[in-house]
């Protein structure tokens, strides 16, 4: 083709160019690209409601007119990990205020969340990575009461550290005996708490009265409230029989020597409960045990004194001797108990006249 002809044709192509050109705007994608379908508006915000071990996530919806569900992510790093149910927003054109709670985290742990707008012809919109905190909660000593122990009896004194970083924790036992006028001093091996907290001390040899309490190995220790563990003395109730039915001798111990104490042979009876006597720290009382005969407490050994006494059993059942003894390094005790057989009753007859 001649250089002459060759030129004319691009001269009749540039207009027609031009016009292609002037048709398509710039940037528009080419006729054949289908149009990106439509999509909700969802926007990720602030947490509320942050507390040791539950938060709120929320988030802001606008579904622009298409049915439409979300759900939110979250977890301790970008890959979350959980995720709430599924809640629909519906349809709307309008912004939409939404929340679900979560629980069970750790406390003192920093968590990623983001809202996941879904419609119903599966198009996906992910809201922006946010994060909070849980709060954490201060250590605190949960120590159970004990009730009187036997004199020169081992015991346990267990209890919970609750709060952050509560487990593995090193704790120490510490006591004050009667008259509590001494500083806590520590006694025994410190424990260690488990994972939950928990803790228990072994208590050898309670000799008197003593107020006990547990503190943290820590730079700052931590104490627990102070628990007063009764030592009681120490009763021994033994039966002998006279070979006479319902007469009985009743013998034994204290420990350590309580001459002249009071002793009672309480029989134990049921009894009805009262509605006011239930709580939830202390359960119904069924049973009570009242005085039946009475001794006192003799001169023995130097570690120990005896009592004994013959009596005649009018109501059998179950007995026990409590020892009363006054205030002070040794509280009240009493033995476990024994059965006691009641003597047969006789029925006189009488002769009908006639």
């Amino acid at each position: 083709m001649s250089p002459s002809k060759i030129g004319r044709r691009m001269a009749l192509s540039a207009p027609l160019l031009a016009s292609i050109a002037l048709a398509l705007p710039a940037g528009s994608p080419a006729a054949s690209e289908p149009a990106p379908p439509p999509a909700p508006h969802a926007s990720t915000t602030t947490a509320a409601y942050v507390l040791a071990t539950s938060a709120m996530l929320t988030a802001v919806i606008n579904p622009e007119g298409l049915e439409t569900s979300y759900y939110f992510q979250y977890g301790p790093t970008t890959a979350y990990g959980s995720q709430t149910p599924t809640v629909s927003v519906g349809a709307g054109v309008a912004e939409v205020k939404v929340g679900k709670p979560v629980s069970k985290l750790q406390t003192g742990v920093t968590y990623h969340y983001r809202v996941v707008a879904v419609t119903s012809k599966g198009v996906v919109v992910l809201g922006l990575d946010r994060s909070f905190t849980t709060k954490t909660q201060p250590l605190r000593f949960e120590v159970e009461q004990v009730p009187p122990v036997p004199f020169g009896t081992p015991f346990i004194l267990s209890g919970t550290l609750t709060g952050f970083g509560n487990a593995n924790h090193q704790v120490a036992l510490q006591a004050s005996p009667y008259p509590y006028l001494e500083a806590f001093t520590e006694i025994g091996v410190p424990a260690v708490t488990n994972a939950a907290g928990r803790f228990a001390f072994r208590v050898a040899n309670l000799a008197s009265s003593t107020q006990f309490r547990v503190g943290t190995l820590d730079q700052r220790p931590l104490y627990s409230p102070v628990v007063t563990v009764h030592a009681a003395v120490k009763v021994t109730l033994h039966v002998h029989s006279s070979g006479q039915p319902g007469l009985v001798r009743l013998y034994g111990t204290v420990t350590p020597a309580e001459v002249g104490a009071q002793v009672s042979f309480q029989l134990r009876k049921a009894v009805r409960p009262k509605p006011s006597e239930a709580t939830t720290e202390q359960p119904e009382v069924t049973t009570r045990f009242e005085s039946q005969f009475a001794t006192v407490v003799k001169k023995a050994g130097r570690t120990f004194s005896r009592f004994s006494t013959v009596v005649s059993v009018r109501l059998g059942g179950r007995y026990r001797a409590f020892v009363k003894v006054s205030p002070g390094a040794l509280a009240s005790g009493y033995s476990q108990t024994v059965v006691l057989h009641a003597a047969p009753t006789t029925v006189k007859k009488t002769k009908r006249k006639g």
